[in-house]
């Protein structure tokens, strides 16, 4: 199987932050309505078993930038001087590259995760940016505690139940600020970064050359607020749903905080953002269709993580990413890609990792001009010498079936865990038996703090205090840990996983 190299020109990446997996019709997800998404998957090549595998939002895009791993190295931080990202590597190559974003984490103070590209377009707003509102005026129709429940905030008594009862409060508030304006989901923040990237794409680049436009979505990220929210109708997922609608959970375990009722709703309002989303990005799709760039352009569309939502299957107990936990519901993610020339409607199911795109899309950009040969990656590498990720253009030409025996995932000091076809098996570095015997592998030796692995407010480092070992065909969202039952299973997939991680360490 073979695709006219000379015919691809362009990349685009589509990101959508916090799209668990599952909530997708081409996933399997019967309840939902995604059809732009499901028709990309028809037109594309989905893999079934994609995995992030340094966590969360800073760390994924670092490994997508670089085609490096993360998780043996460092967590929520800076792009490092010596980190060669792709927009780097396209820098001077004759490819124009443009981020359209309202990723707030990526434009953190002095994080550089806008490095390299020749055009930057930030849409303000979205989490950690939204403090930048509080100061407006609210209107006094919009009283945050009529965006949550009473559970979730005060006690019995009518106190608040904790500081960061009051922290949510403010949040929830912030949010109200800007999103009382809003009319409908042509206000909302996937609308502005789908519309800017139309534009960038038919007005702002030089349509004479080749580009990358990476195009970086927060939503479906929380807050909920899809348009159900703010025109006080019924959430189409959830019509017979009678309490307030909750645009924010607490950072603690559902437990006495938050009902199975109030969960189902949530997972519901989460439903119908993501369709919301998916109506705009087929709006954008469309925009590439019409321009005429569909046939030469290879367009990827993922997500950097899911979400935990809830209890059992749906959270293990919490309600976002709360805890640094790599469970199923978090690192399994979704990922489709479409090259122009390679056969569509096509279903993967060899393990592949967020660190492949960027060796994948360099691979293609690649062979535009290559005259002698690949490398052992695949590629060239246009300079990308210390990649780790492998191209996956052999898998979708059909050339090999597999390229990954297993996939890692897991939070930086804080957990691994290794995903094999019959397993999947969690190490945490923090237990409490490690602490005891001061055995906390972070890679450097240092104390883990939260602001280390994630930017969350009120997130705490709490883990189990046993590793954990779950059968995957049978158990796939690992309710039922069996490490006591096949003690040798797990030990093997503990050595296997050490020492995958060791070897990272040392290239």
């Amino acid at each position: 199987m073979s695709y006219d190299k000379k015919q691809i020109k362009n990349v685009i990446l589509i990101m959508l932050d916090t799209l668990q997996f599952n909530y997708l019709g081409c996933y399997g997800n019967e309840k939902i309505k995604t059809p732009n998404i499901d028709r990309f998957a028809r037109q594309s090549v989905l893999f079934e078993n994609a995995y992030s595998e340094g966590l969360p939002t800073i760390p994924v895009r670092r490994a997508l930038l670089t085609g490096r791993y993360t998780l043996p190295y460092g967590g929520w931080q800076p792009l490092a001087a010596d980190d060669t990202t792709i927009a780097d590597i396209l820098w001077g190559k004759n490819i124009q590259t443009a981020l359209v974003y309202d990723t707030a984490p990526m434009r953190l103070s002095k994080f550089g995760y806008s490095r390299g590209f020749d055009y930057v377009d930030f849409c303000p707003g979205q989490e950690l940016d939204h403090t930048s509102f509080a100061d407006l005026p609210l209107d006094p129709a919009f009283k945050p505690e009529d965006y949550t429940s009473a559970s979730m905030v005060w006690d019995k008594e009518g106190n608040l139940i904790d500081e960061d009862s009051q922290h949510l409060l403010d949040e929830i508030g912030c949010f109200l600020r800007q999103k009382q304006y809003w009319r409908s989901d042509a206000d909302s923040y996937i609308s502005r970064v789908v519309e800017r990237s139309k534009r960038w794409l038919s007005d702002h680049r030089d349509k004479s050359r080749p580009f990358m436009l990476w195009i970086d979505s927060f939503d479906p990220h929380e807050p909920w607020d899809p348009p159900s929210v703010w025109t006080g109708e019924p959430c189409p997922y959830d019509p017979e749903y009678e309490g307030n609608p909750i645009l924010l959970a607490p950072w603690t375990p559902v437990a006495g905080r938050i009902t199975e009722r109030e969960c189902e709703h949530i997972r519901a309002l989460y439903m119908e953002k993501i369709t919301m989303v998916d109506k705009w990005i087929g709006r954008l799709l469309d925009s590439v269709r019409e321009q005429g760039l569909w046939d030469e352009t290879m367009i990827v569309l993922m997500s950097d993580h899911g979400q935990p939502m809830g209890n059992g299957e749906h959270g293990h107990g919490i309600m976002r990413k709360t805890r640094p936990w790599p469970y199923e519901e978090l690192v399994h993610v979704p990922l489709m890609i479409r090259i122009p020339g390679i056969e569509e409607n096509r279903r993967i199911k060899s393990f592949v990792q967020n660190v492949d795109v960027a060796v994948t899309i360099l691979d293609v950009l690649e062979q535009l001009d290559s005259e002698d040969g690949l490398s052992d990656h695949g590629m060239k590498t246009y300079g990308a010498e210390d990649v780790q990720g492998n191209s996956l253009l052999p898998l979708m030409r059909g050339e090999v079936d597999s390229i990954r025996d297993f996939a890692i995932a897991g939070y930086y000091g804080m957990s691994w865990s290794i995903i094999t076809e019959d397993y999947s098996y969690i190490h945490w570095l923090v237990s409490e038996e490690e602490k005891n015997h001061g055995d906390i592998l972070d890679g450097g030796g240092k104390e883990m703090t939260e602001e280390m692995w994630t930017c969350t407010a009120g997130a705490k480092v709490e883990m189990p205090k046993h590793n954990e070992l779950y059968d995957r065909k049978k158990d796939p969202f690992q309710l039922n840990n069996i490490a006591d039952e096949q003690p040798d299973v797990a030990e093997k997939l503990l050595e296997k996983l050490k020492l995958f991680i060791g070897e990272l360490r040392t290239t």
